[in-house]
């Protein structure tokens, strides 16, 4: 039976997508090889995305991952965008809808008319497993090393910094960067286990993620007409 271990995370600024932990942790070893084949990783990149918009006059970049119900992604990513836009891993834009909105999970699910991407299975996160983020922070959808380090319940204000909110994530093993929030943890089956939201300040290669849990509060409240993605978070 898997154990969770409470984590809490304060959410501090996020200008770069992300926010700071509460305490010191050691340092996380290097992340090994993921055990997931070449070949697998490049089918993979097929269904991810960099996610693209204006909010407050400023450019805000994510990652996307497709799933069943749309293209998933962090809500921080798409808070008061406009002109929404993911970009495939061969550089062409497509215009997006969003169509769930959740600040206090900080998710948030995106419709592209007439993309086909493939949908990737979603499975629960289990600590001490390998795989990799599927990344877009560089401009670009690409494949990173990932180690599941804990699997948390993260206290946490929403994307606000107002309230406090009970997430479920994990800690990672990972060197993430800016603009690779929304980005997709795959485990060595190709499913998707939970989605980056954040890297720590205070410690290298230390990053959160939400768990694959929290996916069902935006995935089963779609409008599909556009859901209010709220106000742009000043950076």
């Amino acid at each position: 039976m898997r154990t969770k271990e409470s984590s809490i995370v304060a959410l501090a600024v996020l200008p770069l997508f992300w926010v700071s932990s509460c305490g010191q942790m050691s340092k996380p070893e290097e992340v090994p090889a993921p055990s997931i084949s070449s070949e697998a990783i490049e089918d993979l990149l097929s269904s991810a995305f960099v996610v693209e918009g204006l909010a407050c006059q400023r450019k805000a970049i994510g990652s996307g991952i497709a799933v069943e119900a749309g293209i998933l992604t962090n809500a921080h990513v798409v808070a008061g965008t406009d002109e929404l836009h993911v970009i495939d891993r061969n550089g062409d834009q497509h215009l997006a809808k969003i169509v769930a909105f959740d600040p206090q999970s900080d998710l948030a699910l995106l419709h592209v008319d007439g993309l086909y991407a493939p949908a990737l299975p979603i499975a629960l996160p289990e600590r001490g497993a390998y795989g990799v983020a599927l990344v877009g922070g560089g401009g670009q959808v690409k494949a990173i090393p990932a180690n599941i380090d804990r699997v948390v319940d993260i206290n946490i204000a929403d994307i606000y910094g107002e309230g406090e909110y009970r997430r479920k994530g994990m800690q990672l093993e990972a060197d993430i960067s800016p603009g690779d929030s929304g980005g997709a943890i795959i485990d060595s089956s190709g499913s998707v286990v939970g989605l980056i939201f954040s890297r720590s300040n205070n410690t290298d290669g230390v990053s959160y993620a939400v768990s694959s849990e929290e996916f069902s509060l935006v995935t089963r409240e779609i409008l599909p007409n556009g859901a209010n993605n709220g106000e742009c978070l000043r950076r």
